[in-house]
């Protein structure tokens, strides 16, 4: 009693827990130090460097998981769009670079090849008369082509506005704006061999003949510089135009002799085109001749005379 009552108790604590550190010192020494300061397993190091760099090791046969299919990471390719520069639909990186090809037909004329064209563009001319402008890609696809026609001047620079080849049979006025003129012009009067005639009066080619013309002159195909249109696209997730709000039967008159109407099929939800009350099609495969869409432009116009009449 007299020793703990003079602070012997808390020295007797003291020498008890130091001789307890004292014990798991040498317990941990004699146990645990080794593999504390022992050097690192390559093999786990070189497993956690090939997971992480996603390399393979190759003391493990070639395969970068060890077994484990978690540690996987996924190779995310991305796939890049290309869109044509006048539909606004997705399309391959050769056609998105592509000019096309911009045949000049007549309107009343039997007609061949124009169902393959995406975009037709119906322009007046005198006496009431209309010639049609038509956009293909598909020059290697096409069987015969035609009736052709002359070009205007601002036929040409319609076909120059658009980024494309002009495919006609000669010109019958004064190309007035040359700065705008095509770059590449496959004028079938001024050249022989790669056209033909029929009953003397309707001109055909095909996509042979017109491919070996474009070849043969070196004219370029190619797309490089960006073409400004009158008209953008929506985003493709934006609403399209509901049904109720589609014109049923189009009708544009450009004479007593020539009139255009584009009646809506509801169960193909294309225009089809007709000239005087007259389905046409086209001669080389009977295709309807159709259109997603129709844009109706006005412009006014006027009628002169000049000393050549």
């Amino acid at each position: 009693m007299k020793w703990i009552q003079n602070g012997n108790l808390a020295k007797l604590v003291a020498f008890f827990v130091i001789a307890a550190v004292i014990t798991c010192t040498i317990s941990f020494a004699a146990n645990g130090w080794e593999s504390f300061i022992k050097e690192p397993d390559s093999d786990k190091i070189a497993s956690n460097i090939k997971t992480d760099n996603n390399t393979v090791d190759e003391n493990k046969n070639g395969n970068n998981n060890n077994g484990n299919s978690n540690t996987d990471i996924p190779v995310i390719s991305v796939q890049p769009k290309y869109y044509h520069h006048i539909t606004g639909l997705e399309t391959t990186l050769e056609s998105s670079l592509k000019k096309p090809l911009c045949m000049v037909f007549t309107s009343i004329d039997p007609l061949y090849g124009i169902s393959s064209s995406y975009l037709t563009i119906e322009l007046p001319t005198e006496y009431g008369n209309t010639r049609l402008l038509c956009f293909t890609d598909d020059t290697g696809g096409l069987g015969k082509i035609g009736s052709l026609a002359p070009t205007r001047g601002y036929i040409s620079n319609l076909a120059s506005y658009f980024g494309g080849v002009l495919l006609s049979y000669g010109a019958d006025d004064n190309f007035e704006y040359d700065h705008l003129a095509p770059s590449g012009k496959l004028d079938f009067a001024a050249t022989s061999g790669y056209c033909y005639s029929e009953y003397n009066s309707f001109i055909y080619t095909n996509g042979d003949l017109v491919n070996a013309f474009i070849n043969n002159n070196g004219i370029n195909t190619t797309l490089k510089d960006s073409v400004s249109l009158p008209y953008y696209f929506n985003d493709i997730d934006s609403e399209g135009v509901s049904g109720d709000k589609v014109a049923k039967n189009i009708q544009i008159t450009f004479s007593e002799a020539n009139t255009t109407e584009l009646i809506y099929s509801f169960s193909d939800k294309k225009y089809v085109f007709s000239k005087n009350s007259m389905q046409k099609n086209d001669l080389l495969n009977d295709k309807s001749i159709s259109y997603d869409n129709i844009f109706i432009l006005y412009a006014n116009s006027t009628t002169y005379e000049t000393a050549n009449n």
